[in-house]
Formats: C-alpha cells, structure tokens, sequence
C-alpha cells in the first residue's frame, strides 16, 4: 500500500519539490534535503558540512535539533512544570542563546546556518519550518509504515 503525497490534494506535496511529489513517503524520507521545497542545494551543502545532513530522516532526527527543540519546549513551560520558587530566568533565557551553545555545534556550523537559513538562537533551530517539514514528513512515513504492517496481519 503506497501513499502517495499527491494522493491527498493539498497534502504535504505542497512542501516538496515537484521532482518529488510522485515518491511515497518511505521513498521521500531518504531524500535529500533540498527536495524541500525553499532549502536549495548550497542550503543543503552547508547542512552536510556542518552536521553531515544528506536526508529528510538526517534533517528530521539531527541531534542538535533535538536538543534545541528540548531546550525550547523546557523553556516554553518551565512555568507550568515547576513550582514558582524553583523558577529561573535561565532556562526562559536559554533558548534565545546561540546556536553554538550545544556542544558538538562549532562557531563555523553556526555561520553555515545563519548563512543557509538565518537561524541564531536555539529557539531558531526548533522552530525552523524546514525542519518541520522533514520531521513530519519523517513520523507520517512512520505512521504509513504501521499502516502497511497492520494490512499484512
């Protein structure tokens, strides 16, 4: 059972290049990443040199990303989650720190992310649409996949 992006008018075709819009979601995750449509090949060439980025699924489950969007979402409730005297303006702070506050990422992969997609802060990174793209594209594969699995029981 093949889904296909433009199976679903308006699906997430719209995200991709035309090039792609015939693949099946587990075709589409072991794409590059310049198959998103806005990330263009020198884009993607900076991706690769930085943190060896060469897919949708590498794009989507990067750790540096991972850690900016954990660092963000803490941030986001740490309101909710703790109780007011345990509160700090620290964690609220972090996500506006650089992007070469995680370890691993240098002052170089940083300036290939301003330059490719002017991200600057962790909370940059986490939210960058481009990577929402990927991840999505990533879990619905995973989702299609279950669904191919269930019809073979």
């Amino acid at each position: 059972m093949a889904i296909y992006m433009s199976d679903e008018p308006g699906f997430i075709v719209k995200f991709y290049d035309k090039a792609y819009e015939k693949m099946d979601l587990l075709q589409l995750i072991n794409a590059p990443v310049d198959a998103i449509s806005g990330v263009s090949k020198a884009d993607a060439e900076k991706l690769k040199k930085a943190f060896n980025i060469k897919s949708v699924t590498d794009f989507a489950t990067n750790k540096y990303v991972k850690c900016a969007q954990a660092a963000t979402s803490f941030a986001e409730c740490t309101e909710q989650m703790l109780n007011k005297e345990f509160q700090s303006k620290d964690f609220i702070e972090l996500v506006d720190k650089p992007v070469h506050a995680i370890n691993g990422i240098s002052t170089g992969d940083a300036e290939l992310l301003l330059s490719a997609f002017n991200i600057k802060t962790l909370k940059d990174l986490a939210n960058n649409k481009y990577v929402a793209i990927a991840q999505t594209t990533v879990a619905l594969a995973g989702f299609f996949e279950l669904l191919q699995d269930i019809n073979k029981i």
